[in-house]
């Protein structure tokens, strides 16, 4: 399953279920961060396709795998060519590798990915 986020009311809502999933509580910072700066640029209140942008959350790496060739090509992007893409730095007990993309959809438009990239052996 995956999650969009579009401003702090829906990362708020949100929160809880990353929560109770156990996400590492950096990369739910990480998002809240990403949230703040959104609102700060475009209003809190804009729309499910308002300008600025959103935030999408993958869980598992299965459901990434799933659906990003799908979401590449309805936006008409090249995976290979992001405005940048980090790993997210854990917590130091998290098996867990996480990665964010930017994209640009437009002069206004946006999308981060998070996703999970790999899983260490514990």
């Amino acid at each position: 399953m995956y999650q969009r986020i579009k401003n702090n009311l829906d990362m708020e809502i949100v929160k809880d279920f990353l929560e109770s999933e156990q996400t590492d509580q950096k990369v739910v910072r990480r998002m809240e961060e990403l949230t703040d700066m959104l609102d700060g640029a475009y209003g809190g209140n804009r729309s499910a396709f308002g300008m600025g942008g959103y935030i999408l959350f993958f869980g598992d790496m299965q459901t990434y795998k799933n659906h990003i060739s799908k979401l590449m090509e309805f936006y008409h992007l090249d995976k290979d060519l992001s405005e940048y893409s980090r790993q997210i730095e854990g917590t130091a007990d998290s098996a867990i590798l996480w990665r964010e993309e930017l994209y640009l959809l437009s002069s206004d438009d946006s999308i981060v990915l998070i996703y999970p990239e790999a899983t260490e052996a514990v």
